[in-house]
This record gives C-alpha cells, structure tokens and sequence, in this order.
C-alpha cells in the first residue's frame, strides 16, 4: 500500500478537495519547501494573504496531507510539514457513478491546465533561454523498446512532479539502435509550453481503481526484496531505478552524493544486482507503478 493516507474520490469532501487547486497549490509549495514551514513564510513567498492560507492548511490537515507542528524553540510559532509526498485519490471501478466522478475530475484537471496554459502563455518566448518541443510519431516499438520508453517516460514524470529550486544539467543519453521498420502500433504526444506569470505549480495527484491498489504492492514488495530495504534505502531505490542519477537523487533528498553512493552499496548488496539496469529490472512493477498518475 502506499505511504499516507488514501482519498476515497466518493467522498464529497475529497472531491471538493481537487477542485480547490489554490489549496492544492499550497500543499504543493509546503512539499516544496522540504523543511517545516510556518504561515508567515507562506505569506511570503505566495503572496496569499494570511486568511487564506489558514483555511488552506485547516483543510489540508482535515484530510491527513499535512501535520501541523506545534511551536517549539527557537521556532515561535506553529508550522507545517506534508504528511505524504504523494497524493493517492482511489475510485470504486465497479460502480459506474464512481468511475463518472473519476472522470469528471480529471477534466476538471484538464480544463484547469488548459486556463493555465492559455492565461500563462509566454508569446513572445526565445529559445536561446529555453526550448519549445513538440513531436508527434507514429512507429513500431517491440516489447523491450516500449519497456525502455515507459522507464525514460517514468523518470521524466518524476523529475517534472519533483521540487527543483535548482535543477542538475540532464545528461544526454546514448540513442540505442533503431528497431526494424514495422507497422505503427503506438501514438506518442509530447508537448513542453513556455509559461510566465505568478503561477504556483499543482501536485502530481495519483488516480487509482480501488481494485488495483488492493491487490498491488504487498506481492510485488515480497518478490522483489524491497522489504528489506530501510525506508531511505527503498527511497534512493525507486528513484535510481526510475533512471534518475545519484546527483539528482542527492540534491532531491537533500543528502551529499557520496551518501548516496553508500546508500546505493547496501541496496544492491540487499537486493543482489550490480547495475542501476539491474536495479530497474528487480523493482519493475512495485507499488507506484501499479498507479495510473492524473
């Protein structure tokens, strides 16, 4: 199962939860912030005004995403930390009106990106400081090529849903051989927009059947040794096995690379693999992977 709480989607309270994104974006600046944050740091760097903030974090703490600290020297005031890294929204995929509501609420996601993107649009974007990407391909993929694409894909995912106030140099990646010409059997959209303007981000918000969440995890867990691993070893793990390098690992978690690299001995003598390949091959499948990311 995953850390933290789980939202059930049937709950009016959580469904008003996803629709409120100015909180949503709140909870997403304190996750952000890495450390305990109190209010008068909030109104600082969001530019909210105290009132609003309380009512976000009473309703964040309402629904377990948050903990409240109370004040504790030298610090004079209370402060508030994200009780998960993750949010996990579950819908009933038996029951029609729930998988509507799931439905709903992901268009809802969608039309708020869209307003976003329209209302943030950057017109007059150059490319010397940035880049503006768009590819559309119709091709073959085999199984190990579409495997390959799906991890680079998860690792990009899971670099743009991190906190990066200062983000590493991407290393370019050697191309592998091209496959034979073959019928198409994939569509693959990829679009980067330029925005500009006060704009706080979203939380990456997991959408999930109720099914699959029950019956993920715990076998995956079992078969794979991630068991064993302590919870900053099982951490470093799924992000070197999602492709990221141990620099971007160290910088995400707030560690040094050379406790990383220590960190990533005892995981591959635990898990017996040699490789950060190998790694990805043995965690293929655990727990966030059975999710379907909103």
């Amino acid at each position: 199962m995953p850390e933290g709480p789980v939202l059930d989607l049937e709950q009016p309270a959580v469904a008003a939860l996803l629709r409120n994104y100015a909180a949503l974006r709140t909870w997403e600046a304190i996750r952000g912030s890495r450390s305990l944050v109190t209010l008068s740091e909030l109104e600082t760097s969001l530019a909210l005004d105290r009132r609003t903030l309380q009512a976000h974090v009473d309703l964040l703490a309402q629904h377990d995403l948050i903990d409240v600290v109370r004040a504790r020297r030298p610090r004079t005031s209370v402060a508030y930390r994200v009780a998960t890294d993750r949010i996990v929204v579950t819908f009933d995929d038996a029951d029609p009106n729930s998988v509507e509501l799931a439905m709903a609420s992901s268009a809802s996601v969608e039309a708020e990106f869209a307003r976003c993107v329209e209302r943030h649009a950057d017109p007059e974007f150059n490319p010397k400081v940035g880049f503006r990407f768009r590819q559309h391909t119709m091709r073959h993929f085999t199984d190990e090529d579409f495997a390959e694409l799906r991890r680079r894909l998860l690792a990009v995912v899971e670099f743009l849903a991190t906190p990066q106030p200062r983000p590493s140099r991407a290393k370019r990646s050697a191309a592998g051989s091209e496959p034979r010409p073959a019928y198409c059997n994939q569509s693959i959209s990829i679009s980067l927009e330029p925005l500009v303007g006060d704009l706080l981000p979203l939380p990456a918000v997991w959408m999930t059947p109720r099914s699959k969440l029950a019956r993920a995890d715990l076998g995956e867990v079992r078969k794979t040794g991630v068991g064993a691993l302590a919870p900053r070893e099982r951490e470093v793990a799924l992000a070197l096995a999602d492709g990221l390098s141990r620099a971007h690992v160290a910088q995400r978690m707030g560690l040094s690379v050379h406790t990383v690299a220590t960190i990533t001995r005892r995981i591959y003598r635990k898990l017996g693999v040699s490789s950060q390949a190998a790694l990805a091959a043995r965690l293929a499948g655990v727990e966030r992977r059975d999710l379907g990311e909103r």
